[in-house]
């Protein structure tokens, strides 16, 4: 029998309409170690799929177990907005991935963002939170939406008022703490304690330990290709499904009423202009609509929109040519998948 390096060599080398999926099956049951070399771009160092190893949970009935289910309380309740009608699962509901299923997020007095909800499951896992990356921890992420006066519009000293004249939470402060008094380092501690429990194991990272008859023939060659010919680990690779950098897809409508200069905002830079944080692919299936703007509303629709080569930044009339303006990143372009290639790849990207 041919061996598995031999095997990856052949698979490498054929093209995918003449692919055999018994052997390709064969080959992507074995070690990752034995997979074909993925294909990504000049100075492109993925980090091969694998199993994302899971944050420590503390033992039950610990302060730390106390804090976590304090967290879980105060995400669900609407006492930490001005309003006290929106709470912070009102835009990260377990039900919708950890997002809100909506293109852009209704806040408070029902006005709306500009910016799709990412999904919060992976964020005990991040480097950088929001999608222009302006928060490096959940702490600091929770200050964002609540005292954005277009999401929960909250005033710190009113909430800590409210949670500390509350009939039952000082009690749950202080036995998660061990101190009287609510203060907000306590609050965002405890929701971002929460948050970092979400992560649940993948049918794909089951695959990885073993259990190959979860993925269909048609999966694996999805897998084959994500890490091929459509150029996927570019930008998606490692457990967590992401190379925690930001890049321009041409979305950012620049000029124009959805506008959205993205990483830019935050840092000033103008090769940041358009750049967003490229998001986990875990759990991805559960997590539409799609891009920072919730343009896209199905995985088919992500999959033709790369296979065409990205969106097209359109420089406004009258613009100089030496003016400000967003430059698509390089490692987007056409892939010329054909339709049972983006079928396949499609049906691998459900079990993430």
């Amino acid at each position: 029998m041919i061996s598995l390096v031999s095997l990856a060599a052949e698979i490498s080398a054929a093209k995918s309409d003449t692919l055999d999926l018994t052997e390709l099956r064969r080959l992507y049951q074995g070690p990752v170690s034995d997979w074909p070399k993925a294909k990504v771009a000049d100075g492109v160092n993925p980090l091969p799929l694998g199993v994302l190893k899971r944050l420590p949970r503390p033992p039950k009935g610990s302060m730390g177990a106390k804090r976590i289910m304090l967290g879980k309380r105060l995400f669900e309740d609407p006492i930490l907005s001005g309003s006290g009608q929106i709470a912070c699962q009102s835009c990260h509901n377990r039900e919708l991935g950890w997002g809100d299923g909506l293109r852009w997020s209704f806040g408070d007095k029902r006005q709306m963002g500009n910016r799709n909800a990412p999904s919060v499951i992976t964020s005990g896992y991040r480097k950088h939170l929001f999608w222009d990356g302006r928060a490096d921890s959940l702490e600091s992420q929770a200050i964002g939406p609540l005292t954005n006066p277009v999401e929960m519009a909250t005033d710190l000293d009113e909430m800590l008022a409210r949670l500390n004249a509350h009939e039952t939470y000082p009690s749950l402060f202080e036995a998660a703490f061990g101190k009287e008094g609510v203060d907000l380092d306590q609050v965002v501690a405890a929701l971002a304690d929460f948050q970092r429990q979400l992560e649940r194991s993948s049918r794909f990272e089951r695959f990885l330990k073993g259990k190959h008859k979860l993925l269909s023939d048609q999966q694996i060659h999805g897998l084959h290709l994500f890490r091929t010919k459509a150029r996927c680990m570019n930008c998606h690779s490692g457990p967590l499904l992401s190379d925690e950098k930001f890049h321009n897809l041409g979305l950012t409508f620049f000029g124009r009423k959805l506008e959205d200069r993205g990483r830019y905002l935050v840092t000033g830079m103008d090769d940041d202009l358009g750049r967003f944080r490229t998001p986990s692919l875990r759990h991805v299936s559960k997590t539409a609509p799609y891009m920072h703007n919730g343009i896209l509303p199905t995985l088919r629709g992500v999959v033709n929109f790369y296979n065409g080569g990205g969106g097209v930044e359109r420089r406004p009339k009258g613009m100089a040519a030496d003016a400000l303006f967003p430059r698509r990143s390089d490692l987007i372009g056409k892939l010329n998948l054909s339709k049972s290639e983006r079928e396949a790849l499609v049906a691998f990207l459900k079990v993430l």
